[in-house]
């Protein structure tokens, strides 16, 4: 079984936190092919449109740490991920989002239970308003305490597992 899973990042290695705590909630069998999205105004001026690219606002929005996390995660769960694709969506509209829901045959998205994004670009915007008023199924994953971690923001707390003592 193959699936497309859209996950809101605001390319922070906690984001990618979020695709490995999906990726271990997913049965082996499952290959999954993963969207990273983040939300990007785009100028209105037609100079700057002209010469605007995706890959070189993607290049200016990832860090060196998150693409490294990108790579561990590819690596760390290589049976289950078939792809792991950056993106921005910058529509304005619900219709907008549908149509690019649609068109990239996304099957559910996944959202922290504590979602709190923090954009390093004035242009961002959150994407969880288009995402809850869409009509694709909605998993939320992690915990409702944010967990004190020694390696918090580097590719390190990748490999941070969360174990529950009762």
């Amino acid at each position: 079984m193959e699936k497309t899973v859209l996950i809101p990042t605001d390319f922070s290695i906690a984001s990618l936190n979020i695709v490995k705590n999906y990726l271990n909630e997913q049965p082996a069998d499952v290959k999954l092919n993963i969207i990273l999205l983040h939300g990007l105004h785009q100028t209105d001026s037609i100079t700057s449109l002209l010469f605007c690219s995706k890959s070189r606002m993607l290049e200016e929005l990832t860090s060196k740490e998150f693409n490294e996390g990108c790579h561990v995660l590819k690596n760390k769960y290589a049976s289950q991920i078939r792809s792991i694709r950056k993106d921005v969506f910058s529509g304005f509209t619900q219709a907008a989002f549908n149509n690019y829901a649609e068109a990239n045959r996304i099957d559910e998205v996944c959202i922290p239970i504590l979602y709190n994004p923090r954009f390093n670009s004035k242009n961002s915007f959150d994407l969880l308003p288009y995402i809850k008023a869409s009509k694709l199924p909605i998993q939320t994953i992690g915990s409702a305490v944010d967990v004190p971690m020694p390696e918090k923001g580097e590719v390190a707390e990748l490999f941070f597992n969360r174990v529950s003592v009762s």
